[in-house]
């Protein structure tokens, strides 16, 4: 709990990031002042990046600027959304748009990427938040069915866990992509016979795997809205996703207090998250939303909405960031998913393979992959929250193909989706 904390937790409500400006806790970064204009900013949001309503009428507010968002999935498709920034580039991501010219070759004015996070040959990347890409349980369902959460990447490709699992397709998405570099790491030479017996099911979105979590329904409007291939209210019959820690905070219960989900940090791969204009010269509006990210009542509303982890720490204390991303320490580490990127290649070939030619079938006294049907082991016949549910071994298939389009929406004021 954060140290201000109150001792009564009764005596008044507890509201995300309340408090900070009455005691004084300003932010660290020194930011430029940004830009004021009337243009509309067209922003690229890669594989689960947000830039919630609150903080685009925000950014509207201070510089005249208004918002439109394209979600994607992959820097693939960053080319087709005719963004004029893009938010949530990874390391790997950026060295990708860089190498293939689809973000700016040089540094947005008088905006500077902060100490320990800039990205050799990439000086357009500005780092603005952290939101590592994790497998996230559905706490509720695991508990339900008593199974006990992973606590090893290794563990994942046991019997009991594996066909509980649903990946983003790492050919397309960077989620799926930096999960599959975790894996590589975690495994070396063996990622090809990890894969092959760890088996998967396989969405071809983030989107896609969201609604096929068991919590599914759980999740904001707000963060399913800006994100390719969802859908409100969906849940489906994975209680393990792999998604960005920020999930959990956009599926938190009634009370606000909790999360129907939680990240195995066994499983993380830490990404940087940065920004860069992806045409030069860089547009007015992109440079001003560049630097406006790094102004504390930017970094102050990523924490208090939970759709990242401020770079700037100190201004994630009493906020969503602090309570449910699991992150602790300083935001500044180093960048994992810019690790071999080079083998980037190679791994995806890996991946493509392992699944093509699955494990050999098992002995009838060990329990199947559940190849090639997808269908994951002790699913619940109904709400996994209600009493008294105990194992069962048929699901519905409920994944569906979702259009992996880029998708543009002005930004206008939504309802708050938490409460049920």
């Amino acid at each position: 709990m954060s140290s201000r904390t109150p001792q009564d937790p009764f005596g008044a409500p507890v509201v995300p990031g309340q408090g900070i400006e009455e005691e004084g806790i300003e932010g660290t970064i020194d930011a430029p002042s940004p830009r004021t204009g009337t243009d509309t900013v067209t922003v690229a949001l890669v594989g689960g990046a947000q830039l919630p309503t609150e903080m685009a009428q925000a950014f509207t507010e201070e510089t005249g600027f208004s918002v439109a968002v394209v979600p994607i999935d992959g820097v693939d498709s960053l080319p087709r959304a005719g963004a004029d920034v893009v938010l949530g580039l990874d390391g790997a991501d950026a060295l990708q748009a860089s190498q293939a010219g689809t973000i700016a070759p040089s540094g947005p004015q008088d905006t500077v990427t902060l100490s320990g996070t800039s990205i050799s040959g990439v000086p357009a990347a500005v780092a603005y938040g952290r939101d590592d890409v994790c497998v996230i349980a559905d706490k509720s369902w695991m508990s339900a069915n008593k199974r006990t959460l992973p606590t090893s990447f290794q563990e994942l490709s046991t019997p009991r866990v594996r066909t509980l699992l649903a990946v983003p397709d790492p050919v397309s998405s960077s989620v799926g992509r930096a999960f599959l570099q975790e894996a590589a790491a975690q495994t070396g030479e063996g990622l090809g016979s990890f894969v092959q017996t760890l088996s998967p099911h396989v969405d071809p979105s983030l989107g896609a795997v969201i609604g096929g979590w068991t919590a599914g329904g759980h999740v904001s409007d707000g963060y399913l809205s800006e994100i390719v291939g969802s859908a409100s209210g969906k849940s489906g019959s994975y209680p393990l996703v792999v998604a960005p820690r920020s999930l959990v905070a956009a599926a938190v219960t009634n009370t606000g207090a909790d999360s129907y989900g939680t990240a195995l940090p066994s499983t993380c791969i830490a990404r940087i998250m940065y920004t860069a204009a992806t045409k030069t010269p860089a547009t007015d509006g992109a440079e001003s939303l560049i630097a406006w990210l790094q102004s504390a009542e930017a970094q102050h509303s990523l924490a208090t909405t939970g759709a990242a982890y401020p770079i700037d720490g100190v201004l994630a204390a009493n906020t969503k960031a602090e309570w449910f991303s699991g992150i602790t320490g300083s935001p500044v580490v180093p960048d994992e998913t810019m690790g071999s990127f080079n083998a980037k290649g190679a791994w995806l070939a890996m991946w493509t393979a392992a699944l093509d030619e699955p494990a050999p079938a098992q002995t009838p006294t060990q329990q199947p992959s559940g190849r090639p049907s997808g269908q994951p082991s002790g699913q619940p016949s109904v709400n996994p929250g209600a009493p008294g549910i105990g194992n069962s071994n048929q699901a519905d298939d409920s994944d569906e193909d979702e259009d992996d389009e880029p998708r543009t929406r002005t930004r206008h004021p939504i309802d708050d989706d938490d409460e049920e």
